[in-house]
């Protein structure tokens, strides 16, 4: 199965789908005062760089063979290895937020394109005062 791939708009090459040209490097961004903040406000990211986390995580992308849970758009793709988001909209998110009482067990983990999890967040920040 043959992989689309796209032509850079800035310099012609041909990249696959998803990807970034080497021409267009993504811009560094400076930190701001809520960089150095961050860890105490929000203690649960230091557990999504654990290796039980990313095996969750791969284990909740590939039960939807790399498609959004609520809409079924592809938002992740498999580069032989590993299940790879970046550069397609995917987000792995909790079904049950880790701040209610959620774990990163894998049946609590779903992947959503950015405006499917856009529009559940929007839905919990409604209901919490």
């Amino acid at each position: 199965m043959s992989r689309m791939r796209t032509y850079c708009p800035h310099c012609g090459r041909i990249v696959p789908a998803g990807q970034r040209c080497a021409c267009r490097p993504r811009p560094k961004r400076k930190p701001t005062q809520g960089d150095k903040s961050r860890a105490r406000r929000e203690p649960w990211r230091r557990h999504y760089s654990s290796a039980e986390y990313q095996a969750a995580r791969q284990q909740a992308i590939a039960r939807t063979k790399g498609r959004c849970t609520d809409c079924g758009r592809v938002c992740a793709w498999h580069d032989g290895k590993r299940w790879r988001t970046a550069g397609m909209g995917g987000e792995v998110d909790h079904i049950v937020p880790l701040c209610k009482g959620g774990t990163n067990d894998p049946a609590n983990l779903a992947l959503r394109c950015k405006s499917c999890h856009g529009l559940k967040d929007a839905k919990l920040r409604r209901k919490t005062p």
